[in-house]
């Protein structure tokens, strides 16, 4: 069966007021394109991006059944994945760089129960910089999600409405993705070796750390639980637990919860800290 075609859809109708929101925050730093993907376990998607010819040429061509866009729709894990990790002879990768100048991309992959949501920056063929870019200011590409969600919600609600529907099935197959994939037992091994006794804060005071109990407190804050819940969690008391958020207030010079929160997403010590706690 041929391609889907989607002339007058929704997805790309809209492709202006993506880019208004888009153009005038990516362009700067250098990321020409963005895609928001919501993928349904039926196949069906919900989609906007900034650039309509592409995702025109994309589905027209049947490209969602390359190995490349199934990797990344059904078989890559949470988390975010430069596109020099996956296969560049993709026909997904070679027709969008070829034909439209899309390439030195990231995708963020985002798994719920009932979809899976994807957030795709990249830049032209020539940008190979970007990659740094990229590593250095995983921070900001996740804001930008943020503000896109926000700025966009509108479109957003649209697009649930107008849903694009494959005319075959993709067909997935497990072995396909090519990935190092570190596995549970590995990756358990590997926080059991590097137990932390010290929190402490990279690119801030020399001496300015967190207890192992301190960091505890705020991994379960981190995660919305109450000074109380925290005791509970911990199995400490509730007074315990206030001590130890008073002196990592005075430590980071805090004057409130709402600060120590942003100043550990700041210092990117959180994810350590949840990695190290929350299993």
């Amino acid at each position: 069966m041929n391609g889907l075609e989607l002339r007058n859809h929704f997805s790309l109708e809209s492709s202006n007021e993506v880019a208004q929101i888009c153009n005038s925050v990516l362009l700067d730093i250098g990321i020409t394109y963005f895609n928001y993907i919501k993928i349904h376990h039926d196949g069906s998607r919900e989609l906007l991006t900034n650039n309509a010819p592409w995702i025109d040429h994309f589905y027209k061509n049947s490209l969602y059944k390359s190995v490349a866009a199934i990797d990344i729709e059904h078989l890559l894990p949470k988390g975010y994945f430069l596109w020099s990790e996956l296969k560049a002879d993709d026909p997904a990768y070679t027709h969008g760089r070829e034909i439209f100048n899309i390439d030195n991309g990231i995708s963020f992959v985002v798994k719920k129960k009932a979809e899976t949501l994807l957030y795709i920056f990249a830049a032209t063929r020539n940008n190979y910089t970007i990659n740094n870019f990229y590593v250095r200011n995983i921070d900001l590409l996740k804001r930008f999600i943020l503000y896109f969600t926000d700025s966009a919600l509108s479109l957003i609600k649209k697009a649930s409405k107008n849903k694009i529907y494959l005319p075959e099935k993709q067909f997935i197959h497990p072995r396909k993705v090519m990935m190092p994939n570190m596995g549970v037992e590995k990756r358990s091994d590997f926080l059991r070796k590097t137990q932390i006794k010290r929190f402490y804060f990279i690119n801030q005071e020399n001496d300015l750390y967190l207890t192992k109990r301190e960091a505890e407190c705020v991994a379960h804050m981190l995660n919305g639980a109450t000074a109380k819940q925290t005791a509970q969690l911990l199995n400490i008391s509730f007074r315990t637990v206030e001590s130890h958020l008073q002196k990592i207030k005075e430590k980071l010079h805090c004057f409130s919860k709402e600060d120590v929160v942003n100043l550990l997403i700041d210092t990117n010590i959180h994810d350590v800290i949840l990695t190290d706690i929350i299993k």
